[in-house]
This record gives C-alpha cells, structure tokens and sequence, in this order.
C-alpha cells in the first residue's frame, strides 16, 4: 500500500488530464482557480512532512472495508494477470480469538523518502497529527467465555457487575502505533512486484470496556505485534499489488486503488493491564487464546494509497497548481 520513487511519480502524472472545464464552479486558491474537490485533494498531505528528506513523496493511505472493485472490467484484468481469483477486499485483524474487523478504517500520513543518498526507503512520520489514526472500532463483546476462576475476588465482583448487572458488555479495540513513526518501514520494489515486505510496523491492540478499563492492551511498547505485510503470499493468504494508478489534479496526484496487504505469520502477545491493576490478565487471556504462536493470526489491510512529491504537494497547499 505504500511508497513509489519520485521517477514513476513523475512518469505518472503526465498520463492524467485536466478535468472538463464548466463541469463545476472553480474557485481562487492562492494563484490557480480549481474546484473544491480539486483543492481538497490536497488537504490530504496538510501533515506532510516538508524537507524531512531532500527526495520525498507525501504518502496518505486509507484502510477500507467491503471496498469495492473500481469497475468489473479492472477486477477482471487482475483476474488474468494473476491467473487466480481476485480477493475479497476486507481489512481485518485476528490474534488469538480476538477478532476486530476494521470496518472504520485505518489512515496513515506522512511521507516515503531517503535518509541520505544510496540508502534504504524510509517512513517519515507526519507533521501535527497522528502517523496512524487510532479509532476504536468494535470487537466481540465480552461473555461467559471469560475464565472466572482465574479472577480474584474483587476482580470476580467487579465482573458480576459489569456483565450480570449492569450488561455493559460492549467491547471496542484500537490499533495504534507501538513506538515511533520511525518504526514504520516500507518497500516500494517489494510492494509493486508483490515479494517480501512492503509495509511493517509495530502495533499494540487497546481493548476498552467498563470491566476491563481503559488499559488493557494485546501487545506493548516493549512488546508489540510486529506484522510485515506483503502484497504477496504469506501463510495461507495473498495479496495483490494495487490494480491502477490514477492521476489527480492535473497529473499531480497518483491514486494506487485496492492494495491488499496480508499477513499470516506474525506471533501475537498477551493481554496487560485489564482489569484493576492487570488482575483480569489471566482470565482475559483465556477467553482471547493469547499468548498466540505465529500461523495462528491474520491481518488483512486493503486501502487506497495517494502519494505526490513533496514540492507538488506544498504548491498544491499553497494553490500554485
């Protein structure tokens, strides 16, 4: 889902046209009179980070959930370059029982670039605001399934209560980064020619319910769930590469649609910190399968990607082009 060189970005943009003149009201920004939908195309790289590397793309991604296919005839051409199926375009994560499927969606911003010349791609994260937008999304609720053997007696009332009295049983769980942006690492080459890793990070999953508070998480900081998604096969799943480049605003602009990024072979963690003190570990533990051993977990991401050289996107911002 992530990263091209600034040569393909460049290569790209001269295949898109302007849009049809009259087809809406334009309006002045800065120097270039355009559309609001035109301008707002923009906004999305607002928290680029400007001059963090002399050769950078502003990067802006999009998990969806029962996205659809552009248009069949784009499903079917996949279809016959593959040689397989296409696959279903979900987003979803499981670790151990745990189940969240996505259906918010994950956004990521910042920007792919080179911390000096000849080396590696790498992830700068975003400027004033959030690298990756943590959104509760909802889980399985919390039910008899919970081990209360394992639980105290004061963590035994409190579940009494909670689930028996007052049926707060709703459970939400948030993907967030487990360290910083600087974590993230992307592969354009492996992305395109869908081998080896294209996207890594480090997350940590935030269970959060009356029960067990509003610390609870699978994985930590010190301890993370490393997934290495590939546009490839891992495990049992397989990805795709996205099925077309688009140019927007007059060619500055390049839209990747419907990337999936799987992985299938990542270890997940135990839960810390539920319940009072981490009292309820044990217990949630039990319900979720967790600790979980790697072939065990799944997580599917399938998104948009927009990406736009840097200079592009600051002239944009400033409604130069």
């Amino acid at each position: 889902m992530l990263g091209v060189c600034a040569a393909s970005l460049a290569t790209l943009a001269v295949l898109a046209s302007a849009p049809a003149a009259g087809a809406e009201p334009c309006h002045v920004y800065g120097t270039t009179c355009e559309t609001e939908r035109q301008h707002a195309e923009f906004l999305a790289f607002a928290n680029c980070p400007f001059g963090a590397s002399k050769e950078l793309d502003c990067s802006w991604a999009l998990t969806g959930y029962k996205e659809m296919w552009p248009s069949a005839k784009i499903k079917a051409e996949w279809e016959a370059d593959h040689e397989r199926a296409a696959p279903g375009l979900l987003s979803e994560i499981k670790a151990g029982n745990v189940i969240v499927p996505l259906k918010q969606g994950i956004l990521l911003r910042g920007g792919i670039g080179l911390e000096s010349e000849g080396e590696a791609e790498t992830w700068f994260g975003a400027e004033g605001a959030e690298t990756i937008q943590a959104v509760p999304e909802p889980a399985a609720p919390l039910t008899k399934d919970v081990d209360t053997a394992l639980l105290s007696e004061s963590e035994l009332d409190r579940y009494e209560y909670y689930v028996k009295v007052s049926k707060e049983t709703k459970v939400t769980a948030t993907v967030e980064l487990a360290g910083p942006a600087s974590s993230i690492q992307v592969s354009a080459t492996n992305l395109i020619y869908e081998s080896g890793t294209a996207f890594a990070f480090p997350v940590k999953l935030k269970l959060s319910n009356p029960f067990v508070g509003n610390d609870c998480y699978v994985g930590s900081n010190g301890s993370p769930i490393l997934v290495e998604f590939t546009t490839g096969t891992s495990g049992s799943l397989k990805g795709k590469a996205g099925s077309r480049l688009s140019g927007g605003k007059n060619g500055f602009i390049v839209t990747i649609l419907t990337d999936t990024l799987v992985n299938n072979t990542f270890a997940s963690p135990g839960v810390e910190g539920c319940g009072v003190a981490g009292g309820a570990d044990a217990a949630i533990n039990a319900a979720l399968g967790l600790p979980s051993p790697s072939g065990q977990n799944i997580s599917i991401l399938n998104g948009t990607l927009k990406l736009a050289t840097a200079e592009n996107a600051k002239e944009g911002l400033e409604g130069k082009i």
